[in-house]
């Protein structure tokens, strides 16, 4: 798959009878893994599409699924208001289990040429954390990375039920393909409240599953977003991305 071993910025990748997918890699030197990239309740936006940028900017391939075209439209980017967000709502209740892995798999298989020991990681943001937790109770993955995903231990949407992704089964899944999990939230986050956070830690502790739960005082839902600046927080946001690659490269490295 030639997009993965040439620079590129970014373009839009259709497959035969998939997904497309947003595609950015590296410059002057082979990828160091893939990440793909959940995208939030808004499809694949240009924040969205901007942060692939960002992780190929660091060396990684990064691959962002177009998990609502199998709604019958392709490439949504939505306002977020209120018209955006309740179509947002409607597009997300839509998406079903078996989707969400075919089309992460075929993010995956974008990746093939790639080393077979690559490493494979998932980026996920709010629903996008969803997607990547629940991607890996299916999928092996040397570390799945959940910013402000929500509904992942308690549900509430349509794609939670009957149960959610960090059901006991769900978390011993992960375990078993010896997924390392980072969770990244503020600790203002509307949708995730300290005793979530705190029985989301328990659940991976006692699946056995390796793991880090960063919690920025002050941050809201969004924080990352420096095009919400009612959300955004430039230091949490800093950091929290470093935190990202940081753990990105702890997998490359085999460390823990």
């Amino acid at each position: 798959m030639s997009e993965l071993t040439r620079h590129d910025p970014g373009h839009w990748h259709t497959t035969t009878g998939g997904p497309d997918l947003y595609v950015a890699s590296p410059a002057g030197k082979p990828a160091h893994g893939v990440v793909v990239v959940g995208h939030e309740l808004f499809g694949v936006t240009p924040w969205v599409r901007r942060m692939c940028g960002r992780f190929a900017e660091v060396g990684w391939a990064a691959i962002a699924p177009d998990y609502y075209g199998r709604s019958g439209t392709r490439r949504v980017s939505l306002g977020e208001d209120e018209v955006g967000r309740a179509r947002g709502f409607r597009l997300m209740g839509a998406l079903t289990r078996e989707g969400v892995e075919e089309d992460t798999r075929a993010a995956l298989a974008l990746a093939a040429a790639l080393p077979a020991d690559a490493p494979r990681g998932y980026v996920g943001f709010s629903l996008g954390g969803h997607l990547g937790t629940l991607a890996a109770t299916r999928i092996p993955f040397d570390l799945v990375v959940s910013v402000y995903g929500g509904w992942t231990i308690d549900g509430g949407i349509p794609l939670a039920a009957p149960e959610a992704p960090l059901s006991e089964s769900g978390a011993a899944a992960i375990a078993r393909h010896g997924t390392r999990m980072l969770g990244i939230v503020g600790d203002r986050d509307h949708l995730i409240d300290a005793d979530e956070r705190h029985r989301i830690a328990q659940r991976l502790a006692a699946a056995g599953v390796p793991h880090e739960l960063r919690v920025y005082e002050g941050a809201q839902h969004a924080f990352l977003r420096e095009d919400r600046p009612e959300t955004y927080d430039a230091g949490a946001a800093e950091d929290a991305f470093g935190r990202i690659v940081g753990a990105l490269e702890g997998v490359r490295r085999g460390g823990s």
